[in-house]
């Protein structure tokens, strides 16, 4: 049972990020990839959000501008994203994800499904009930964090 107080949630919090971020760099490193986890972090972010301008991808995967000014370049030469003006800033740029982009990551992702599934094929329904309302909190909570 987790604790309500302060230092409960806290631990609880600290916790699921750990456990989380685990569990994605497991599934990721068995699935394999050519890419980065920052050139995948960044095609996921704007699958997710839409178009951004590099800054924002930066700042979301706290990494410094010029390393995501070169992940998108790379990204840009193989087709996966592009950019275009900003309609809110004719003087930026955007970068939005485009239909390769999106295909490269779907294919990613169902790799590491398929490396998943053994693993959760070993549970029974009981906790692969609880798994997929833990995916459904997780995603309410990012929803929910990416609104502050």
């Amino acid at each position: 049972m987790v604790s309500r107080s302060p230092e409960g949630i806290d631990q609880l919090a600290a916790r699921l990020v750990s456990q989380g971020s685990r569990f994605a760099r497991t599934a990721s490193r068995r699935a394999g990839t050519q890419r980065s986890l920052i050139a995948l972090r960044a095609l996921a972010n704007l699958q997710q959000e839409g178009d951004l301008r590099i800054g924002e991808l930066a700042v979301r995967e706290a990494i410094t501008q010029p390393a995501m000014t070169a992940a998108v370049n790379r990204l840009e030469a193989d087709g996966l994203v592009a950019r275009g003006a900003d309609p809110a800033d004719a003087r930026a740029t955007v970068v939005s994800l485009t239909e390769a982009g999106a295909a490269e990551l779907h294919e990613f992702r169902m790799r590491a499904a398929a490396k998943v599934r053994p693993a959760l094929e070993s549970l029974g329904e009981a906790d692969l009930a609880v798994l997929a309302r833990a995916a459904d909190l997780l995603q309410e909570l990012a929803d929910r964090l990416n609104q502050e």
